[in-house]
């Protein structure tokens, strides 16, 4: 009976933490697709308080132009991976542009909130 309890456990403990991840990876996708349609309160709507003043709507509008100026135009994303850093939980996904690859390393909080949005060298974490 206790093995069966453990299970269980397990079970649904492993359940909430892929449900968890899903979510991210999901929101992540949004922030993408929001920057290539230039929706840039969308991706505002995900922010924690501190994104959300450090990154208003110009400053998103410029950190996507700057990046397809640099870049190339934005063509798709590939792979998406997840990490755990502290209390945290991370999503890269590896975007392709007309001149180079860049992941996009969205930081949540414990309440699915991006507390942090960066554009980083493909091979780096």
């Amino acid at each position: 009976m206790k093995k069966i309890i453990v299970t269980v456990f397990l079970c649904t403990l492993s359940t909430l933490i892929f449900s968890q991840e899903n979510k991210n990876t999901e929101i992540s996708k949004l922030v993408i697709n929001s920057f290539q349609k230039n929706e840039y309160q969308k991706i505002i709507e995900s922010f924690d308080q501190t994104m959300k003043t450090a990154l208003p709507v110009e400053k998103l509008n410029q950190v996507w132009d700057d990046l397809n100026l640099k870049c190339g135009r934005f063509q798709k994303i590939s792979a998406i991976t997840v990490d755990k850093i502290q209390n945290y939980d991370v999503t890269y996904i590896l975007c392709h542009f007309e001149k180079m690859n860049l992941k996009m390393k969205t930081v949540f909080n414990e309440k699915n909130q991006i507390a942090g949005l960066f554009f980083i060298p493909e091979n780096q974490k």
